[in-house]
């Protein structure tokens, strides 16, 4: 086993290796996770949260810190790296077979409850993860798996199903930029029937064309009624499409069969009951005609 840090540690360790500066908004906790945590986590505490395509984001050590556990899968392994040295987070790494041809790097923080996968996100598996998962954190994985086509965009959301638990909060940062966006319809497709989608917020970066950076901007949209919206321009029509970067989010959590079935079982009932009393109410009607001719 390997034990490597993103600081000083004893002989066996190492640093994690440098990189080049990253732009400010990489380094920054996503401002609508932290005013809607509550929307991942429905209220709850010490959750297993997993975060797919996760990069270097600093979202979750954030998360940890709230005290739930996290799991990440990302491809690159300098991310991972990154990802430590930015938190100041020692690590450990392991190899694991994840299927019948391929092993894993695993990275695992030291005085935190973060798992990293080094590993292409469609080799794991919920037998990988050793169980499903409380929540998912979403964070514009979605265009970069439509970039790959519309097969695999299927097979990804199967993927996150078959990863959460029945009372699971899946939520989804899509971000608008280039021919990859996934659109609220899309997305209502891909879940199914099965799933309800519900809008959460928008937020809107503006690109920098001189820095190539992203800027936040100073206001952020919460959901004002606009539950079914299909992220169109809402209100900001002068800006340039060029400069400005739509943020969309939205929660997937699966229908309660057990409301649905109960609710199905009533609506059969009250319509029993509507026939039944449809006969006797003809009968008492037909009883006083009868009496007014007399």
């Amino acid at each position: 086993m390997a034990t490597k840090a993103g600081k000083k540690g004893g002989k066996n360790q190492q640093k994690a290796p440098k990189k080049p500066e990253e732009p400010d908004y990489l380094q920054k906790v996503d401002p609508i996770l932290m005013k809607n945590v509550t929307e991942l986590t429905g209220g709850r505490s010490n959750l297993h949260i997993f975060v797919p395509l996760c990069g270097k984001t600093p979202d979750m050590r954030w998360l940890a810190e709230q005290g739930h556990a996290i799991t990440g899968v990302e491809a690159s392994p300098r991310y991972i790296k990154a990802f430590f040295q930015d938190s100041k987070l020692e690590y450990t790494v392991q190899k694991k077979q994840i299927t019948a041809e391929k092993k894993a790097d695993v990275y695992t923080a030291k005085g935190q409850n973060i798992t990293l996968y080094h590993c292409d996100i469609f080799n794991f598996s919920l037998e990988v993860a050793g169980g499903k998962f409380d929540a998912i954190w979403d964070q514009s994985a979605m265009p970069v798996i439509n970039a790959m086509g519309k097969t695999r965009l299927k097979e990804y959301t199967s993927l996150m199903q078959s990863l959460l638990k029945p009372d699971g909060r899946h939520m989804v940062e899509i971000c608008k930029h280039g021919s990859n966006f996934v659109t609220a319809k899309m997305l209502k497709s891909l879940v199914g029937d099965q799933c309800d989608v519900r809008y959460i917020g928008t937020r809107i970066w503006k690109y920098d064309e001189e820095d190539d950076e992203y800027d936040p901007e100073d206001h952020e949209h919460e959901d004002h009624g606009h539950g079914d919206h299909e992220h169109g321009d809402h209100g900001h029509g002068d800006h340039d499409d060029e400069e400005d970067v739509e943020m969309f989010y939205h929660l997937i959590t699966f229908k309660d069969k057990g409301a649905t079935a109960g609710r199905k079982r009533k609506s059969e009932r009250q319509m029993e009951e509507r026939k039944e009393k449809q006969p006797k109410q003809t009968k008492g009607k037909q009883r006083q005609k009868k009496r007014s001719k007399k």
